[in-house]
């Protein structure tokens, strides 16, 4: 017996430390009733373990794809059409860079990406009937290539616009709002988190909560990473919408006319940093895409003729990408420590919008910006052959634009300029440089505008009535759209298209401008939208400028309307048909009426964006409201609810693989069960890993 321990005490501290080890080592997996994975684990390492397993679990196959996209490998095992995609994720270094400089991570980092990609080893030997023939080898360097991956999104559709090569209205979508508890009936904190992308494809990203040693979170992540990127823990939440201050350039570099393996600068014949890349491609012979970088970045163009080559430039391009700012943004405790995550400036131009669980909430327009010289014009192309055009640095996150604890008591960025984040301006837009406030197509739209309506009622708003903004269907402007339609009528009495419509405008003056499933009128109105020539740019002036149509106009908006008369009545027989008839979720052989929705440009809280069939005569949600995400600090402690439009799994034969849009299409939310003991009493079943 051991000197000083009595037999029972030291049987029982053996006991504990056995009980401990065991502990240590096991791996908790309560699927809830929908479908969502809780992981439980002693330590943050295991937790992520759990976490791989699931998400390969649920979607192994975007998961590899997700690798092999940010690796540069999809031709290989998809053939051609992808051999542009890899070749610019090539250009950009994503799989190169972080192969090389993996090591920089921090061992916090590096060990939750290893333990995560054991657990996808780990469901992948358990199933190899699940493992898809093409499926690469995977390594942790793919994880953070794929962070770089997402991100670079933004700054190269900068830099493809100012090449002209890119269409100037492609823009990724997102709400978002907070409330202080000044504003709330109880003194909660609420904010909402609610991002507008595909649904299918690298986006679609991953609902889970996770309880480890320090990390205990609830939200989405990409398919193929252990962090949470939008969502909370149990002190601090965050959003994001894109938009933000200008990151990326191009650069005019001068060929030397005397080596064209030279380009100028200040006088220098300077040496292009040149390497092949070797694509491989399923069903046809290798190409070989050649990447040359200049002292700016990476050579996009080379126009011989003109000797001149065109560098894409943005700070990013050397930098691992976000892995460890989000690993510091998910173990952020307050917004003072979220704030010093965000500061480290690895995630692309977005609106960051956070709240906490001491009623904090707080806005900052981030983007790793490079401090550019007054004498230049770096909204296009600026010559590369001299250093006065050279960046002096980067913006530290105290030079962006940033609000904290409004006197408004809430804010809101639906991808529209930080001038309108509440009813009265809560910036000085003169305070900053035209390419760090950044507005160019941001300035203001429906939902922003919706969004201020709703937010800036002067009441103490309840949880419910926060919900209620969340899934808000009445598109603000749709009315007055309606009603122009219908003026257009009175005041062009001889128009041909008269008799047409005269039914249609009677069903636009009964309908209270909600997309419902059951509203009769608004899908005139979306054909009548498609059938509008500049239908963007009328809908802004008499929406936002408040001008009338002109009689020009007013002839379009009734020809418009004829002709979706004419649709409706040929395709369905009448013009009495459901917005939920024609507009539709829908997956596999599952669909659903939507609620909520867009008229082109006027759009509805609840976004749904879509694309027509053709045969089947409707329109499916593709995009839009990816997932929503309401989160609530009250008395120190936090609650959540969540939605998304289809379901948590990618096997067909799942119940969860649209289960969702039951909810998605009422609208309604589901609790996340953010503490692990509420998921286990709505379990609907557990798995038990050993790691």
């Amino acid at each position: 017996m051991t000197a000083g321990w009595p037999l029972p005490l030291l049987t029982l501290a053996i006991v504990a430390v056995l009980s401990r080890c065991a502990a240590a080592g096991r791996v908790e997996i309560v699927r809830d009733v929908w479908g969502v994975p809780h992981i439980s684990a002693a330590t943050d390492a295991e937790a992520a373990y759990g976490l791989g397993y699931a998400q390969a679990e649920d979607r192994l196959e975007q998961l590899l794809w997700n690798y092999r996209l940010a690796a540069g490998t999809l031709a290989e095992a998809f053939g051609p059409e992808h051999v542009e995609s890899d070749r610019m994720q090539r250009l950009m270094g994503h799989l190169r860079t972080c192969r090389e400089r993996y090591g920089e991570l921090t061992a916090d980092a590096r060990a939750l990406i290893e333990a995560f990609q054991a657990g996808v080893r780990r469901l992948m030997s358990q199933h190899p009937e699940k493992v898809p023939a093409w499926a690469p080898e995977i390594e942790p360097a793919m994880a953070v290539a794929l962070g770089r991956n997402l991100i670079f999104n933004w700054p190269l559709g900068t830099g493809m616009e100012e090449l002209g090569r890119k269409d100037p209205d492609f823009r990724f979508a997102s709400n978002e709002w907070a409330i202080g508890p000044g504003r709330t009936a109880d003194g909660s904190t609420i904010l909402c988190i609610d991002p507008h992308i595909g649904w299918s494809g690298p986006f679609r990203f991953y609902e889970f909560r996770l309880h480890g040693g320090t990390l205990h979170l609830s939200g989405f992540g990409p398919v193929g990473a252990p962090v949470v990127s939008l969502g909370h823990n149990e002190r601090v939440a965050w959003a994001a919408t894109t938009g933000g201050p200008d990151t990326a350039d191009v650069f005019i570099e001068q060929l030397d006319p005397n080596d064209p393996g030279h380009y100028l600068y200040d006088g220098k014949s300077l040496p292009f940093d040149t390497h092949e890349e070797t694509i491989n491609v399923a069903g046809a012979e290798p190409v070989v895409a050649k990447v040359m970088r200049t002292i700016h970045g990476v050579v996009l163009e080379v126009d011989e003729e003109k000797g001149l080559a065109y560098a894409f430039a943005t700070p990013y391009l050397d930098e691992l990408g976000p892995t460890e700012e989000f690993v510091a943004m998910n173990r952020a405790g307050s917004l003072s420590e979220l704030k010093a995550a965000l500061g480290m400036l690895q995630l692309m131009e977005q609106n960051i919008m956070c709240a906490d669980a001491y009623g904090n909430i707080a806005y900052f327009r981030v983007g790793r910006v490079p401090i550019r010289p007054a004498a230049y014009d770096y909204s296009k192309p600026v010559p590369g052959n001299t250093s006065a055009t050279a960046w002096r640095g980067i913006h530290p996150l105290e030079d962006l634009v940033h609000v904290e604890n409004p006197r408004t008591g809430y804010m809101q960025n639906c991808n529209i300029s930080p001038e309108y984040l509440a009813k009265v301006s809560l910036i000085d837009p003169s305070a900053y440089p035209s390419y760090v406030l950044n507005v160019t197509w941001d300035a203001l739209n429906s939902r922003g505008a919706r969004a201020l309506e709703r937010l800036g009622e002067d009441r103490r708003f309840t949880v419910e009535e926060a919900m209620d903004i969340c899934l808000d269907a009445r598109p603000y402007g749709a009315r007055t759209w309606s009603q122009a339609t219908i003026a257009a009528a009175e005041a062009r009495p001889e128009h041909p298209a008269q008799g047409k419509v005269r039914e249609a405008l009677e069903l636009l003056r009964r309908w209270d401008g909600r997309l419902v499933s059951e509203a009769v009128g608004p899908a005139l109105l979306a054909l009548q939208w498609r059938n509008l020539p500049d239908a963007k740019s009328v809908f802004t002036r008499l929406v936002f400028e408040g001008t009338e149509p002109t009689p020009g106009e007013q002839d379009a908006l009734l020809a418009a309307l004829a002709a979706a008369v004419d649709t409706l009545t040929e395709r369905k027989g009448r013009i009495e048909v459901p917005w939920g008839e024609l507009f539709v979720d829908a997956r596999g052989g599952h669909s659903t009426p939507v609620v909520g929705g867009e008229l082109g440009s006027i759009e509805a809280l609840r976004a749904v964006g879509f694309e027509f069939d053709e045969e089947r005569f409707r329109f499916v949600g593709t995009h839009g409201s990816s997932w929503t995400q309401l989160v609530v600090f009250r008395n120190g402690k936090v609650a959540s609810w969540s939605v998304t439009p289809w379901g948590q799994s990618d096997d067909p034969a799942s119940p969860h693989y649209f289960d969702q849009a039951a909810l998605y299409c009422k609208p309604e939310m589901k609790p996340t069960w953010f503490p692990h003991e509420e998921a286990r009493e709505h379990a609907e079943s557990t798995r038990v890993l050993e790691y």
